[in-house]
C-alpha cells in the first residue's frame, strides 16, 4: 500500500521528524546518524539514506527509525511499506518512541502488512508512556473510538490532554471537540477554546473551522463574529471542503453584511469539486434558479446528479425536476459528463 492508502498522517510523519532531537540516541554510531538526520531535514534524501543505512544495519534504533521512515515515504529510495515496517519493527523492539508511534499507525491502517489495532494500541502505549506526544494523541483517539481497546472516555481525555498540553494540534482539536460537549466529561469550553486557538494558529484546518464556529456562537463565552469569519476563511483557504461549504453558506445568508451570492457560489464550487455532496446540491440549486451564477439547467442537472450519486435524496428530487427542462439529447450528454466526473473522482480516491 502507498501514500494514497496511508492518508494524511504520513505527511505528519515528515512534519514531526524535525521535533525529535531530544530522542536521538547517543552511542558509537550517533555522530553518523546525526549527520544523516541533518541531511534528511535538508531534503538531501539520497545522501541521508547512504549515510544512515550502515548505522541501521549495525542496530542503531534511531537510524532504523529514519531508514524505515524513508522507505515509508519513498524518500531517497523507492516507496516500500514492507521494508519500512521491517526497519521500524527493529527500532521499536529497542523501545524507541518515534518508531513505536509510526509502526502503530502502520498496524492500525494495515500498511506494509496486516491490520492489527490491538498491536497498535500496545505500541502507542509504550511510546506514550515515554512522553511521546504524538503517541499519546493516538492512544487517546483509540480510547475515544474504541478501536483496538475497549472504549473509555476517561482514558481518552487523559491521554488527549497530555498530548494537547504538549502542543499536539490533532489532540487539541479532538480534545476540544470533546470538551465542548458533555459527551465524556463535564464540558470545559474555556479550555477547549484555548486548545483550538493554539491549534488554529499552528495551521490546523479543522481547528480553525471549529474555532471560528465557536467564536461565532459564543460557545466559550467570547462572541467575535469578525474573527470567526477570518478563521473559517483560513480553513477554507487550506482546501478543507467543509470549511469552504460553511463559508459559502455564510456569504449566502449575508452574515454580518448583505448576502453575496456570487462569493457563496465560488466557495461552494471549491467544495463541490472535492466531491462534497452538500456543496454539489447547493451548486445545482444555484444553477437551477440563476442565483449567484448563470441559470443553467444542464449544469444544475449535472451537479444534482453528482450529489445524488452519493446518496443525497434532496439532490435526487432536484435532478428529477430539472430533467423535465432538458431535451433527450441534453440529458444524454449530461449523463456522460456525470459518469466521467464520478469515475474520475473514484479513481483518484482509490489510488494506492
Amino acid at each position: 500500500m502507498g501514500r494514497g492508502v496511508a492518508g494524511s498522517w504520513i505527511r505528519g510523519v515528515a512534519a514531526t521528524m524535525i521535533l525529535v532531537g531530544p530522542l536521538l540516541l547517543a552511542g558509537p554510531s550517533a555522530a553518523d546518524f546525526s549527520q544523516a538526520f541533518d541531511l534528511y531535514v535538508a531534503k538531501e534524501f539520497d545522501r541521508a539514506r547512504r549515510l544512515v543505512e550502515p548505522d541501521a544495519r549495525r542496530g542503531h534504533p534511531a537510524a532504523q527509525w529514519l531508514l524505515g521512515t524513508m522507505y515509508l515515504l519513498g524518500r531517497g529510495t523507492d516507496e516500500n511499506p514492507e521494508a519500512a515496517r521491517d526497519w521500524l519493527e527493529k527500532s521499536a523492539s529497542s523501545n524507541y518512541p518515534p518508531a513505536q508511534a509510526v509502526l502503530g499507525r502502520m498496524y492500525e491502517q494495515g500498511i506494509g502488512g496486516d491490520r492489527d489495532a490491538e498491536e497498535a494500541h500496545i505500541l502507542y502505549r509504550m511510546s506514550a508512556e515515554q512522553g511521546y506526544a504524538d503517541a499519546a494523541y493516538l492512544l487517546g483517539r483509540q480510547y475515544y473510538r474504541g478501536e483496538g481497546v475497549r472504549k473509555d472516555g476517561k482514558q481518552a481525555i487523559k491521554w488527549l490532554t497530555i498530548a494537547a498540553d504538549d502542543g499536539n494540534a490533532d489532540a487539541q482539536y479532538l480534545g476540544a471537540r470533546i470538551l465542548l460537549t458533555n459527551e465524556i466529561v463535564r464540558s470545559n469550553p474555556e479550555r477547549a477554546a484555548a486548545w483550538l486557538e493554539e491549534a488554529a494558529r499552528h495551521g490546523h484546518a479543522n481547528a480553525q473551522l471549529l474555532y471560528g464556529n465557536t467564536l461565532m456562537r459564543g460557545l466559550a463565552g467570547d462572541y467575535d463574529p469578525d474573527s470567526a469569519l477570518g478563521w473559517i476563511e483560513k480553513a477554507a483557504n487550506t482546501g478543507l471542503a467543509k470549511a469552504q461549504l460553511r463559508l459559502g453558506d455564510l456569504y449566502y445568508a449575508g452574515f454580518q453584511s448583505a448576502p453575496d451570492f456570487e462569493r457563496a457560489y465560488e466557495w461552494w464550487k471549491r467544495a463541490a469539486t472535492q466531491a462534497d455532496a452538500a456543496a454539489q446540491l447547493r451548486l445545482a440549486r444555484a444553477h437551477s434558479k440563476g442565483t449567484g451564477t448563470d441559470e443553467d439547467p444542464i449544469a444544475a442537472y449535472i451537479w444534482a446528479s453528482l450529489s445524488a450519486l452519493q446518496g443525497n435524496e434532496d439532490a435526487l428530487e432536484l435532478r428529477k425536476r430539472v430533467q423535465s427542462r432538458l431535451t433527450a439529447e441534453e440529458i444524454e450528454e449530461a449523463d456522460r459528463t456525470v459518469e466521467a466526473r464520478f469515475e474520475g473522482r473514484a479513481n483518484v480516491d482509490g489510488e494506492s
